[in-house]
């Protein structure tokens, strides 16, 4: 089984117009190298990322199931739709395919009670499996006052998927260092927190994390931002993490934001043939290990 554990949907009423820029910039940057062009002073029209398109791309890709990510930005910049709106239409969206697609819920655990009413009802009326965090918007995983939320996820045996590393626009990267996770891995043994994108630039951090503890694990998504133009990076990565935590780590796209670049498709079959690890290896970041996280 092929698992991508990085994917995100989204309705263009819950992206404030700066997270649509911040998304945009990254693509600007590399105008001179391809044949695009980004305007990042306006933001995209009334854009949605549904069941249909994900579906697509596992489809192309030859992938079984995905992770959805929904991503609660919305105390960062209001938007048009609350989260209780967006977190409800990404669940009953996925309904469409509930064999392949696994929808997290998306919230910012600075809503205090508001975010902890999110989570139970969530899981009482969804059976989520996990939740999205994304500590960028403004908080340290092992600050007090997110204690109570994450007390809440270990109480219901959710997964987190955290972003790490590299955040633009109104984002702060200080707050997406690896090592904040440390204190939360250690309190909460029976919580499986993943880091994504490896850690980014800190994805030292993140392999020693892996490695110290049992329940830490990270997954490849973004990746394939090294690719068309340094392939050789790409797979120097993915033998570096063969060699380190091949337990530990899983495929992930983070559809759709390189698929002007580099799409999906191209990065599953990149991966699955390009000579970075035995077959065992290989199909353990294809599948396996996610499987053991979800417990699936």
């Amino acid at each position: 089984m092929i698992i991508d554990s990085h994917v995100h949907l989204w309705l263009r009423g819950h992206l404030p117009d700066a997270m649509v820029r911040m998304y945009l910039e990254p693509l600007a940057a590399l105008e001179g190298l391809m044949d695009w062009d980004v305007q990042t002073g306006t933001v995209w029209p009334e854009y949605t990322v549904d069941a249909e398109k994900i579906l697509e791309a596992l489809d192309d890709g030859g992938v079984d199931k995905a992770i959805v990510l929904p991503i609660d930005f919305n105390l960062v910049e209001k938007a048009r739709l609350d989260v209780y709106e967006y977190n409800t239409w990404a669940f009953e969206t996925c309904a469409q395919a509930a064999d392949r697609l696994i929808p997290f819920i998306g919230v910012d655990p600075q809503r205090g009670d508001q975010a902890l009413d999110i989570l139970d009802r969530f899981v009482r009326k969804y059976d989520a499996r996990g939740v999205k965090l994304y500590p960028s918007t403004g908080w340290y995983p092992n600050e007090e006052r997110v204690r109570k939320f994450m007390d809440r996820v270990d109480e219901l045996g959710l997964v987190v998927i955290t972003h790490a590393g590299a955040a633009w626009g109104s984002l702060e990267e200080k707050y997406s260092e690896p090592s904040f996770w440390t204190e939360v891995l250690q309190r909460y043994p029976d919580t499986n927190i993943v880091l994504a994108h490896l850690g980014g630039r800190w994805r030292q951090q993140a392999y020693q994390m892996c490695q110290e503890y049992r329940n830490c694990y990270t997954d490849c998504s973004a990746l394939q931002g090294w690719l068309p133009s340094d392939p050789d990076t790409a797979i120097s990565r993915l033998k570096e993490l063969a060699a380190t935590i091949p337990d530990k780590v899983s495929f992930g796209s983070d559809f759709p934001l390189f698929e002007l670049s580099y799409t999906t498709p191209m990065w599953a079959h990149f991966v699955k043939t390009q000579p970075w690890a035995d077959d065992d290896t290989r199909d353990k970041l294809l599948g396996r290990n996610m499987q053991k996280v979800l417990g699936i």
